[in-house]
């Protein structure tokens, strides 16, 4: 399946090849996390403010929405809760920042295969919704809600390394 050129762009920043750095300068989705060890990653400037972790945690929810919208038959549920913004585990335990890292990786593969195997033709289709978008608004967006995230996490990270050394 040929894939249209209005979703190539896309694609370089959901899925960079290797060396392909962004317009924008910053790491890629897994890039950005790294360096971040547990501590780090549930660390919060602020009581209302969210983790790294809890951004990884919605990020890897967002994706599997734009999944479910792209592919009706990808199985329901989403394997942490509540959904949108999933619970940290109150022990910051390696072998749970690293669960939760690949549930997101997964994620990421899964809705960019996704992406590849969507008909070209159906692109400016409404998305059945309660809001009005078309499937290539919704993976633009998707796109847009990384780059954002990942710049927060640029962000925290860099402010617990100064806050906590």
């Amino acid at each position: 399946m040929e894939i249209s050129p209005r979703i190539t762009d896309v694609l370089e920043l959901l899925d960079p090849p290797k060396g392909f750095h962004p317009w924008h300068g910053g790491p890629s989705l897994m890039g950005c996390l790294r360096s971040v060890d547990p501590k780090a990653a549930a660390w919060k400037p602020a009581p209302e403010r969210n983790s790294i972790w809890e951004l990884v945690l919605h990020m890897a929810y967002w994706k599997y929405s734009v999944i479910r919208h792209l592919n009706p038959e990808y199985p329901k549920g989403f394997e942490r809760s509540p959904a949108n913004f999933p619970e940290v585990p109150a022990h910051y335990a390696l072998k749970d920042w690293k669960a939760d890292k690949m549930l997101l990786k997964e994620k990421q593969k899964v809705l960019v295969q996704e992406i590849k195997n969507f008909p070209s033709e159906k692109l400016d289709d409404i998305c059945p919704t309660k809001k009005k978008w078309t499937y290539a608004q919704l993976i633009v967006g998707i796109a847009a809600h990384d780059t954002y995230h990942i710049g927060q996490i640029q962000i925290l990270k860099k402010l617990y390394k100064e806050l906590n050394s």
